[in-house]
C-alpha cells in the first residue's frame, strides 16, 4: 500500500513538473517573439550603419630619392586612409532617398558588346588616327580648348564636382569662378602638384584635396614630371630606375564606396590625368556607378607609350558609355563630356 501511494506521488509530482516547465517554455517563446519584433521594427526604423570598406593592401616599392617633396608617409601609405563620405555635405536634391543607399547594389552591366556595338567599335578603331588629328586640330585651335570650363552651365551651388588630375588647378579656378558648385574634390597624385593646390585653394571651405590619383588597382610607381611648369607626368610603370617623382593610385570603385557615391549623383566628374582616364573609365561603367554621374567630361591621351590596346579601349568605352549617356560634345580621343540620358 505505502508503495502504490509513492508512485502515485511521483507520477503527480511528474505531471506538475511537465506543466511547470511547458509554461515556462511557451513564457520563454513569447518573449522571445517579443524581443525579436522589437529587434525587428528597430531595423526597419532605424538608418543603415555605415558601410565599412576595408583599406586596400598597400603596394611596396623600392625606395630611392626624388624630387617632388614626398614624405615617409607617401612611402608607406595607399593615401586613401583619411578618405570619408561626402554625403553629409551633399545638397538634399542630389541624395538619395533610400536609408539602405550605402549598401546599394549597382547591377553590372553586359561586359559583351552587342553586335551592333561591335560593328561601330571596328569602325572606331579603323579611323582613329584620322579622327585623333582632327579631335585634336579642331580643340587646340583658338579658344576651343575652353569649352571644357564654359560647357557646364548646368553647375550652380547644389552642385559636387568631381575633378581628377587637380594638375596646376587651372580647369578647377575656371570652373569655380564661373560656376560656384558647392563642393569641389581635386584628387593630384604628384606631391609638388598638390602642395601649391593646398596653397592655392587654402581660404575655399567647399575645396577638397587629395594626394593621389585613381586606377584600377591600389600601386604605387615613379614618373617623370615634364611640360611646362611641370604640367604633364612621363609613368615608367614597374621601372623603379625610371622616374623621379613618387605616384600613387588607388581602385576607383573602392574611393567612390568610400566617398559614399552611392547615396548621391555627382554633378560632373572631369578626367584628366595622362592615360589614367582608360582605367578610370573603365572602372566606372564595369562597377555600375557610371548611373551616379550626371555629366562625364574626360581628357584622352591615345599616344602615350606605356598604354595598351589604347584605340580598342577607347572605341569600347564609348559604345558602353552610350547605353547610359549621351554626348554633349566630343573632339574624339582628345575632349568630350556626355550627358546623362535622363537628363534634359
Amino acid at each position: 500500500m505505502k508503495s502504490r501511494y509513492i508512485k502515485l506521488a511521483l507520477i503527480a509530482g511528474g505531471v506538475v513538473a511537465t506543466v511547470l516547465l511547458l509554461n515556462h517554455l511557451h513564457n520563454a517563446k513569447s518573449f522571445i517573439n517579443e524581443r525579436g519584433n522589437e529587434y525587428s521594427n528597430k531595423l526597419m526604423h532605424s538608418p543603415p550603419p555605415p558601410r565599412v570598406v576595408p583599406l586596400l593592401s598597400n603596394t611596396h616599392i623600392k625606395r630611392k630619392p626624388t624630387k617632388c617633396g614626398e614624405t615617409e608617409d607617401d612611402f608607406t601609405m595607399a593615401g586613401n586612409e583619411g578618405v570619408k563620405p561626402l554625403t553629409e555635405k551633399i545638397a538634399l536634391k542630389f541624395r538619395s532617398n533610400d536609408s539602405m543607399c550605402a549598401a546599394r547594389y549597382f547591377p553590372k552591366p553586359n561586359p559583351q558588346l552587342t553586335p551592333e556595338e561591335t560593328r561601330r567599335k571596328q569602325a572606331c578603331v579603323k579611323t582613329w588616327a584620322a579622327d585623333h588629328r582632327k579631335g585634336s586640330g579642331a580643340f587646340w585651335a583658338g579658344n576651343t580648348q575652353y569649352v571644357r570650363h564654359t560647357h557646364h552651365t548646368y553647375l550652380n551651388s547644389d552642385s559636387v564636382v568631381f575633378d581628377i588630375g587637380g594638375n596646376k588647378g587651372e580647369d578647377a579656378e575656371a570652373m569655380i569662378k564661373r560656376f560656384h558648385p558647392g563642393n569641389y574634390l581635386i584628387l593630384e597624385p604628384i606631391k609638388t602638384l598638390f602642395s601649391n593646390l593646398v596653397k592655392m585653394f587654402k581660404s575655399d571651405s567647399k575645396i577638397l584635396l587629395y594626394n593621389f590619383g585613381l586606377a584600377k588597382k591600389n600601386d604605387k610607381f615613379y614618373v617623370n614630371v615634364l611640360g611646362h611648369g611641370g604640367d604633364a607626368t612621363s609613368v615608367f610603370a614597374g621601372n623603379d630606375n625610371g622616374g623621379s617623382c613618387l605616384l600613387r593610385v588607388v581602385n576607383t570603385t573602392h574611393f567612390l564606396l568610400q566617398m559614399g557615391v552611392p547615396c548621391y549623383e555627382v554633378d560632373l566628374i572631369t578626367v584628366n590625368c595622362e592615360g589614367c582616364e582608360f582605367e578610370i573609365m573603365e572602372e566606372l561603367i564595369a562597377s555600375g556607378m557610371i548611373s551616379q554621374f550626371r555629366h562625364v567630361q574626360f581628357a584622352t591621351h591615345p599616344t602615350l607609350k606605356h598604354l595598351k590596346n589604347a584605340p580598342e579601349r577607347y572605341c569600347e568605352i564609348q559604345e558602353k558609355l552610350k547605353r547610359t549617356h549621351t554626348v554633349s560634345y566630343q573632339y574624339k580621343w582628345c575632349w568630350e563630356n556626355w550627358k546623362r540620358k535622363d537628363i534634359k
